[in-house]
């Protein structure tokens, strides 16, 4: 006996830990052709394994292949891993040798009665292997069972094995066969590149007009749109029509793109399903890897309506439950994907690529990247860890991390990137991948990674656009594990992986460009090239090299047009910012200027109807570059492109159009009369404004009629537009002197009223000085002090404006001291200015110009401070004072209080106190208890204004305890010295006798105390009890 071939599997998940040995023996003693046999080793790892045999009876070799090929592949499908390497054989068949056993079975088939599920085996498998000599077989079998016994694998077979040979067979099986499922396949198979020449049908029933325009038109929007549409009038008919589209679209590639996109949009389920499902068995037959990608994503990523084997079901559309058998038939079927086809699926897709991986198929490539392309960042899931009781390595049990990925639950994708992940375990059970360690994304993990490293190609597609970043780094390793490859890169590569949505492929693609410029490239357009593909990469970095390099010379900045196109360009504000100095530092050549200006053009025609921020952004920094590369408005411009950049739909391609023709040598010329009012009048802003530009062109004669609008323009909303309008302004200003002052009139006024919007203050007021400077001059003191006092910005910014060409005698100094506190910086600055240049002035009348105390702003209140304080004596009249200790502000009454102090005189003492005597302000409190005295009170209407005060201070809880004294000692005197005093102050001492202080009771009661035996006639509040007679008291011996 002897071992023909032999397989060691092996299983490991979260609870398990398998192997499974197969071997194929032969028994040479039977000299019969039935001598081999099949047996099986399985069980715990580590322990004693159980035998078995899966022939019972000797077999043929070819019947034992079978069964130990069978035994295998459904081991690897449910989980078991190969750990022997190649597979041990003693024989082991090669390409060729099972090419030859595929074709003498085939030949077998042929003679022979097979029965239909043995004979689709082999055919599946011969179509599989794409077994080229099998086509004068293949078409032998068809025609010997004819269209109406034509299967599945029938058409399989014929379509990737004999190819355009088998042509009319199948063309007679998509006229004939009675199952749409075969004659679908069938007119599919004519359609693809399979067959040769594309045939497709003449002509498509199934395909409904409202499905066919926006599809052939590339709108994927729109063919969404119209596919739900019909999915809710005539369900049956969406099956149909997706199939239809599948055979239009291998003719069409922009319409097979169209068709890609909008099937990543429709959801698993009917009435999509059933289209969705042969969509993806036809691209499954013709290797088509954009419609299986797209088509194995919704599977792979779609969730289960409901779960097999029961009976109802809940339905959301409906919201309630529904009996399954009932509502998956006919074609307006409400449920479809139960979790039984949808594991069908996803083992189905994986297997398809697995297969063709299996045999080197170099389709294998080409399927798995368009797979991994379509996935996109709504397929992953939220990472997972946790732990769960397992067996350890040494037998023991114990918790064990786990972790579940990103595409954890994407069984395909899981499989193509992390199959030899140590730490990656696949559970075939649930079709999920568990983690049992962080996973390097640097390591070549994927499967069968000899296939993918033959097609860089795709390894620079899954880097440069895959959407999500396993997928991305998937094509970074591949890249970076071939130097050959890496070194093949050209610049517009470079520039596809700096473009890249992920941080690794864009540094690797920098550190790559990086390499090459410090070696040297000795081609300038290579360079070129280069250049340009750093100055489009959204990294900050790479722009700043590219920007460095240019400004260095190397190489020149104007001597590309692909690199001066990427400057122009560039949405991004560094490279907007760096187009000035670039500009000056060198001409634009004449023989570049055409090619540029055509790459320009065409670029500005490719825009949607609708751009994005990005690309708007891009136009508007392409407008402001024109007239700096053209400042002689030579730029060469053909009328027609003109015209039909200026009638895009896009108004940011329109307002483009119009500034070529500004710097172009016809100018306005070119533009038709009866244009300018839809110009001028158009609701974008960026057309305005370029129509303004153009106008500029216009001489004054011509610009004459379009005053009115240039006016409105200019005060009207968009800062860009009145921006745009201001020169022209000046224009027909000077061009018309009876416009300046009417217009600045209506300007003035304008600003009295609310804005458009924040810039338009800025606008007018820079309008009217840049174009109306001697109107702004001729404004008389009034209205210049009505501007300064408004409360709407703008007037007071132009108040602000003008301020500073006038002198100080224009205001006076009431005006001036309120100036201090305006919210313009400039205009209080003048106002410092004017009181420092004539102290004079303002100190004869300090009670005016004391009121720049009562600003707002610090540095105002800081200067007033240190003048007011280098004022003599003399100028601190009673009026000035009051003026100060009249505030309410605290920092005003510090101030206040420092003067007082300081320059009261006393004469003045008593008319400040009355004024005291009716401040709110606690702070001044204690500054009038420093000033009572018997004189500042003497009138008995000023101690009648005291009393109130006098309450406010003496009732007071837990403050002003120095104030209180002060107070309560000189009502005290008062009350002593005289009568008609000390009976007003009778209430408030009895008042205080109720205080919640014990010092303040005790105060009052002796002042009632003493004011009784100084009056004692007043009726004081207080009755004297005499003290109560003690008798003897006896002492105790122990207390002396």
């Amino acid at each position: 006996m002897r071992v023909v071939r032999a397989a060691r599997l092996h299983l490991r998940d979260a609870t398990s830990d398998k192997v499974y040995d197969v071997d194929l023996i032969e028994n040479e003693a039977l000299g019969t052709p039935e001598r081999y046999f099949v047996n099986t080793r399985y069980g715990r790892r580590g322990a004693t394994l159980r035998e078995g045999s899966k022939t019972p009876q000797p077999v043929t070799a070819e019947a034992a292949a079978r069964v130990f090929d069978s035994v295998v592949v459904s081991k690897i499908n449910g989980g078991y891993r190969r750990v022997d390497g190649p597979e041990t054989s003693a024989s082991e068949p090669t390409a060729d040798g099972r090419a030859g056993v595929l074709l003498a079975r085939l030949s077998a088939c042929l003679r022979g009665s097979w029965t239909e599920r043995d004979r689709d085996r082999l055919l599946w498998r011969i179509g599989e292997l794409r077994l080229a000599a099998a086509a004068p077989d293949l078409i032998a079998l068809a025609r010997a069972l004819g269209p109406a016994r034509a299967s599945y694998a029938l058409v399989w077979a014929l379509a990737r094995a004999a190819g355009a040979e088998a042509g009319p067979v199948l063309a007679a099986i998509a006229a004939d066969a009675p199952g749409s499922v075969v004659r679908d396949l069938a007119l599919f198979a004519l359609a693809a590149p399979l067959t040769g020449a594309c045939r497709p049908p003449e002509a498509e029933p199934d395909l409904p007009g409202m499905v066919a325009r926006p599809a052939e038109a590339g709108d994927v929007d729109g063919l969404c749109g119209a596919l739900d549409g019909l999915a809710r009038h005539d369900p049956g008919r969406v099956g149909p029509a997706l199939v239809a589209l599948g055979r239009r679209a291998q003719a069409a590639p922009g319409l097979h793109a169209t068709l890609c996109a909008a099937l990543l949009r429709l959801p698993a389920r009917p009435p999509y399903l059933i289209g969705l499902r042969r969509l993806f068995k036809h691209a499954e037959m013709a290797d088509d890897a954009a419609l299986f990608g797209a088509a194995a994503q919704r599977f792979e990523t779609a969730q289960a309506m409901y779960r097999a084997g029961r009976s109802h079901a809940y339905v959301p559309d409906l919201r309630r439950y529904v009996a399954v058998d009932a509502a998956r038939q006919g074609p307006e079927a409400r449920l479809g994907l139960s979790t039984a086809t949808r594991a069908y699926m996803k083992r189905r897709i994986w297997r398809a690529l697995r297969k063709r991986g299996a045999v080197g198929d170099p389709a294998f490539a080409p399927l798995a990247a368009g797979f991994l392309l379509a996935l996109g960042p709504e397929d992953l899931d939220p990472p997972a860890r946790w732990t769960a009781w397992g067996r350890q390595p040494d037998g023991t049990w114990g918790r064990q991390a786990r972790a579940r990925g990103p595409l954890a639950r994407n069984w395909t994708a899981s499989q193509l990137l992390y199959r030899h992940a140590p730490e990656a375990r696949p559970r075939a059970g649930s079709l999920t991948f568990l983690e049992t360690g962080a996973v390097d994304p640097d390591r070549r993990d994927e499967a069968f990674p000899d296939l993918w490293s033959a097609r860089p190609d795709l390894a620079l597609r899954l880097a440069a656009e895959g959407r999500i970043e396993p997928v991305a780094r998937l094509g970074l390793r591949v890249l970076r594990a071939d130097p050959a490859a890496c070194a093949a890169l050209t610049a517009a590569a470079i520039g596809r992986l700096l473009a890249a949505a992920h941080d690794a492929v864009r540094t690797f693609a920098f550190q790559t460009a990086q390499a090459r410029l410090a070696a040297g490239i000795a081609d300038p357009a290579d360079l070129a090239a280069l250049v340009a593909a750093l100055l489009t990469s959204p990294d900050p970095e790479a722009r700043a090299l590219a920007l460095r390099r240019l400004e260095a010379g190397a190489p020149a900045v104007w001597s590309d047009p692909d690199l001066a196109a990427a400057l122009l360009t560039s949405p991004e504000p560094d490279v907007r910012a760096a187009l000035p100095g670039l500009a000056r530092a060198r001409a634009l050549s004449p023989g570049l200027a055409a090619p540029l200006v055509a790459r320009l053009v065409a670029w500005l025609r490719a825009m949607p109807p609708e751009p994005g921020a990005a690309a708007t952004s891009a136009i508007r920094g392409l407008r402001a570059a024109l007239p700096l590369l053209w400042p002689d408005r030579d730029l060469p411009v053909a009328s027609e492109d003109a015209a039909a950049l200026i009638a895009h739909p896009a108004a940011a391609v329109r307002s483009a159009g119009l500034a070529l023709l500004a710097q172009s040598e016809a100018g306005a010329a070119g533009l038709p009369p009866e244009s300018w009012d839809a110009l001028i009048g158009a609701e974008s802003e960026d057309i305005r404004v370029a129509a303004l530009v153009l106008l500029a062109r216009l001489d004054d004669a011509r610009l004459g009629p379009c005053a009115d609008r240039i006016v409105a323009f200019a005060s009207g909303p968009g800062s860009a537009v009145r921006q745009a309008a201001r020169p022209l302004v000046a224009r027909l200003a000077a061009a018309d002197p009876g416009l300046a002052p009417r217009l600045a009139r209506e300007l003035i006024g304008s600003l009295f009223r609310a804005a458009p919007d924040d810039a338009y203050a800025a606008d007018v007021v820079a309008l009217l000085r840049e174009a109306l400077p001697g109107e702004c001059a001729a404004l008389d003191d009034g209205t210049l002090w009505r501007l300064l006092q408004a409360r709407a910005d703008g007037a007071r910014r132009l108040g602000a404006a003008l301020l500073p060409d006038r002198r100080a005698e224009a205001l006076s100094v009431r005006q001036i001291a309120r100036l201090g506190g305006h919210p313009y910086r400039a205009v209080r600055d003048w106002a410092m200015a004017a009181f420092a240049a004539d102290p004079a002035r303002f100190q004869a009348a300090a009670a005016e110009a004391v009121l720049l105390v009562e600003s707002d702003w610090p540095d105002t209140l800081a200067f007033a401070r240190g003048l007011f304080a280098s004022w003599p004596e003399a100028a601190w009249t009673p009026e000035a004072l009051a003026v100060v200790t009249d505030s309410v502000k605290p920092e005003v009454l510090a101030f206040a209080r420092h003067l007082l102090r300081g320059r009261l005189r006393p004469e003045d003492a008593e008319a400040q106190v009355l004024r005291l005597l009716e401040h709110p302000a606690p702070s001044m409190h204690l500054l009038l208890t420093e000033l009572l005295t018997e004189q500042a009170v003497a009138s008995e209407a000023a101690f009648a204004r005291l009393i109130p005060l006098a309450r406010i201070v003496m009732l007071q809880v837990l403050r002003g305890r120095v104030a209180k004294d002060r107070m309560a000692a000189f009502l005290r005197a008062e009350a002593l010295r005289s009568r008609a005093r000390a009976e007003a102050l009778l209430p408030l001492f009895a008042d205080l006798t109720l205080s919640g202080t014990a010092r303040d009771r005790s105060a009052a009661i002796l002042t009632l105390r003493d004011v009784a035996d100084a009056h004692p006639d007043l009726a004081v509040p207080l009755v004297r009890c005499p003290p109560e007679p003690r008798g003897p008291v006896s002492v105790s011996e122990g207390a002396r």
